[in-house]
């Protein structure tokens, strides 16, 4: 991944009007980057005007200019918005991301939210900083899913909205400030709460006792597995092996779930266990050349 450039002077200048909101040890500074696909994107804590930008700005105009705002929402929210910032977690390369964020903007602006209670913080799509920003703004956030909206009364997180509203921007928003909200990725948010043990491994036996709980609040194989390979980039390494093995259990007809579980394992150095998980994506897809590649390699 190549360096193009650090956005220097404007840094300063935004840094300056920004302080009194900002995380202490979070200066605004920000990269401009070619991520392995080799698209243009940010990655670090930016200022509003990032995205404005030749390689955003017609993205987001077009999703800011095209949004028309629920006008009788802001009026309710406005009053409870007051002396509230937010974190605003968002990849460039997100599609969800260019849909949402300049939506939010536009909805925090017509509510009369200052700027500077605003903080974007853009994360990196590649395999070893997934949904990372450099400085690490996102850890012991949980940040999973891209954009993530926090909002906080001071200190304190009121709520978030996570990758795409549950009714609208505005209704969500409104929900979260009057405390009766409940965000996208229910079985996710159970797992942090009550099951995340990040310091040893889980059996199959209590893998498999949370299926009948969290299989009805997932929707599809890949939120798990989103979050499995956030964990596995943060170095979380117990955890994204629980996250896994899980997925596994919620979909064991699913040949991704394997496929990941053999590359977790594969990097932890289980090469037998990896050996395992490619084994059974063959018996379910038998024609998966990925499967085929990676056992060869393992059994060299």
């Amino acid at each position: 991944m190549k360096s193009i450039f650090m956005v220097a002077a404007i840094c300063i200048l935004a840094a300056a009007c920004h302080r009194a909101s900002l995380p202490a040890v979070t200066p605004v500074i920000y990269n401009e980057i070619n991520n392995e696909s080799g698209q243009t994107i940010l990655v670090g804590h930016a200022p509003l005007t990032a995205l404005q930008q030749n390689n955003y700005k017609t993205w987001y105009d077009q999703s800011y200019n095209t949004y028309s705002v629920d006008k009788a929402s802001v009026e309710k929210t406005k009053p409870l918005l007051q002396n509230k910032r937010m974190d605003i977690f968002l990849g460039t390369w997100c599609g969800d991301s260019k849909r949402e964020v300049p939506r939010m903007i536009k909805l925090l602006e017509a509510a009369g939210m200052e700027i500077a209670k605003l903080n974007l913080i853009f994360v990196d799509n590649s395999t070893e900083r997934y949904k990372q920003s450099p400085q690490h703004e996102e850890k012991g956030l949980a940040i999973h899913h891209v954009p993530t909206f926090i909002l906080y009364d001071e200190k304190k997180e009121l709520g978030r909205i996570v990758e795409s509203p549950v009714v609208s921007l505005e209704k969500d928003l409104l929900a979260i400030l009057q405390q009766s909200y409940q965000p996208n990725y229910k079985a996710i948010d159970y797992w942090i709460k009550k099951v995340s043990t990040r310091k040893k491994n889980m059996g199959d036996a209590e893998l498999q006792s949370l299926v009948t709980i969290l299989k009805p609040l997932c929707r599809h194989y890949g939120e798990f597995n989103a979050f499995g390979y956030v964990q596995l980039a943060a170095g979380e390494k117990v955890e994204a092996l629980n996250v896994f093995k899980l997925n596994t259990f919620l979909y064991p007809e699913t040949a991704g779930v394997f496929d990941s579980l053999g590359e977790a394992l594969a990097k932890t150095g289980d090469a037998n266990g990896a050996i395992t998980a490619y084994e059974k994506v063959l018996l379910l897809q038998p024609g998966d050349a990925n499967a085929r590649q990676k056992l060869a390699m393992l059994k060299r």
